[in-house]
């Protein structure tokens, strides 16, 4: 277990309980309390940069040696911490995400104040939401007008053809013939690798030959 309190350049730190950092005893001028890593950092280095923060390296607050800190950028290192924090209590954020945020959201749009929202929300952008804009085909490179954002093909057609053309649903199946395995789109009926053996199927089956 971490020492209550550590010492540095003759000032005592104590340790925080709710976040873990090292606290010196003293106060600023302003009437904080200085971390103590970033009170060794500055020791050693200045007056830490605006926009920067000063890091744990290996993420242990009670080791607070020049050699394991580190300077980041402040964005980056918050983001850093709380993608690690999400990752850490994962369960927890999904149960609390369940039983609380998900309930009160749903009972908040179901009010009359979240109807309301809805319908003023709703007549503010209407107009661009059933703007027409101009799109190219990526399939037949044909210009077209559509509603929707960021559509890529002027029709279905031309979507199914890019997606046979690209592989999109290919998979891999094998001859009920021959047994040798060929690519097929996932949506055919294609049960042969060939014309010979689809052939040899079309006669089997007319005249109930098994093999």
């Amino acid at each position: 277990m971490a020492n209550k309190h550590q010492y540095f350049n003759s000032k005592m730190f104590t340790r925080d309980e709710d976040t873990g950092y090292y606290l010196c005893s003293s106060k600023s001028p302003d009437g904080s309390r200085k971390r103590m890593h970033v009170y060794v950092w500055e020791y050693y280095n200045g007056a830490v940069p605006a926009g920067y923060h000063v890091h744990h390296k290996d993420e242990d607050k009670s080791n607070n040696d020049i050699s394991n800190l580190e300077l980041r950028v402040g964005a980056e290192h918050l983001s850093f911490h709380a993608k690690e924090n999400a990752e850490r209590n994962h369960d927890k954020v999904i149960r609390n995400l369940m039983e609380n945020a998900m309930p009160k959201a749903k009972e908040w749009h179901e009010s009359d104040e979240g109807r309301d929202w809805h319908k003023k929300h709703y007549e503010k952008t209407k107009d661009n939401l059933y703007q027409k804009r101009k799109f190219k085909c990526l399939m037949c490179g044909e210009e077209f007008e559509s509603t929707q954002a960021n559509t890529k093909f002027c029709s279905n057609n031309c979507k199914s053809k890019y997606r046979r053309m690209e592989g999109t649903d290919n998979v891999e199946a094998e001859c009920v013939v021959c047994g040798k395995k060929f690519v097929k789109n996932k949506y055919s009926k294609k049960e042969t690798c060939s014309r010979e053996c689809r052939t040899k199927l079309l006669i089997y089956r007319r005249n109930k030959i098994h093999w």
